[in-house]
């Protein structure tokens, strides 16, 4: 096996021994140029980051894991946020973050697999869905873990969940809409399988429940193409609603798109998203949205699997996300 170090990659590589760190760590928003031409010169000298014989050598390193659960990768603009907030908010406590994308069921079991091994002491688990067996098979097995939007059933000690108060922000986006006295509106839902999807759109409905008003549920994944294509089918029909609560901010941002396509101001539709993530405030028009003060949850993620890892007991094995209206120009 090779004796050469990180700094000589670095150095070999023509990049920062932080950017190096990064690529091995799996960090989003590492160019892929520079990713490849890193992980090049890493094969070809057979360089092998060792944290168990860092651990073994007295320098222990704390290093949690990310887990993201979604077929799609990480396209998704609110997984790149809340990661990102997580990095961040783990270097502040000098702990190292390892990011895993999971595609299959069967790859699952790599959280069991690197906690094992010693490469990561808990694991952080985003984008779970309504029915995870081998997730299930994880808790029960007492694995340290952290767990957003997922069903909170669980009274094992060894797991902390952050939810999104995803209900309760259903119903707020249908009081705003209901406000604005419109009698059209639509809703594009969610992965039916995702929670955050199963509760804003019941919250929602309930809420618009006796109002008199005329509502359609669409199927948008998620994904902000689909939004964009169904709702661009609706505009030709010619059926437009007076207003639209998309489940998160990336349709809505579709469904923008969709106007703009077919020559109609945004204005002329009330239009609101969920999450509030970073692009909520950067696309324009600016996306009047609902969400939870991310920062705060990255921050109780790190701060509840340290003190797992630790062995602290958390009293209260749940924190819902406080919600707020980002009444913005849509």
């Amino acid at each position: 096996m090779s004796l050469i170090k990180i700094d000589d990659i670095a150095k070999l590589a023509g990049y920062s021994k932080a950017t190096v760190s990064k690529v091995i760590n799996n960090y989003p928003g590492i160019p892929e140029s520079t990713r490849q031409k890193i992980l090049k010169v890493i094969k070809k000298y057979e360089f092998e980051p060792n944290i168990q014989a860092r651990n073994l050598a007295g320098k222990k390193e704390k290093v949690i894991g990310i887990f993201i659960f979604d077929k799609g990768g990480l396209g998704s603009y609110f997984f790149q946020y809340i990661i990102a907030l997580i990095i961040e908010k783990a270097e502040e406590k000098d702990v190292k973050v390892l990011i895993s994308l999971i595609k299959t069921e069967k790859q699952k079991v790599r959280i069991k697999q690197l906690i094992d091994n010693g490469t990561v002491q808990g694991a952080i688990v985003i984008g779970a869905t309504l029915n995870e067996p081998e997730l299930e098979n994880i808790i029960q097995d007492e694995y340290k873990l952290v767990i957003f939007d997922y069903k909170a059933e669980s009274n094992s000690k060894n797991v902390f969940f952050i939810n999104s108060n995803n209900y309760e922000g259903g119903k707020l986006a249908a009081k705003y809409l209901l406000e604005k006295n419109l009698k059209t509106i639509y809703h594009f839902t969610g992965q039916e399988n995702k929670l955050p999807s199963v509760q804003r759109k019941e919250g929602f409905l309930d809420e618009i429940d006796g109002n008199g008003v005329i509502c359609k549920v669409l199927k948008g994944e998620f994904q902000l193409d689909i939004a964009k294509n169904i709702f661009n089918q609706i505009i030709k029909n010619g059926e437009i609603p007076e207003g639209i609560f998309c489940a998160n901010d990336e349709m809505a941002i579709g469904c923008l798109e969709a106007l703009a396509d077919n020559g109609i101001n945004y204005k002329n539709i009330k239009l609101i998203g969920f999450d509030n993530n970073q692009i909520s405030s950067l696309y324009r028009p600016r996306i009047t949205t609902i969400g939870c003060n991310l920062d705060k949850m990255a921050e109780k993620a790190v701060e509840a699997i340290l003190e797992l890892i630790e062995g602290g007991s958390i009293k209260k094995n749940v924190y819902n996300g406080e919600l707020k209206l980002y009444e913005r120009e849509t």
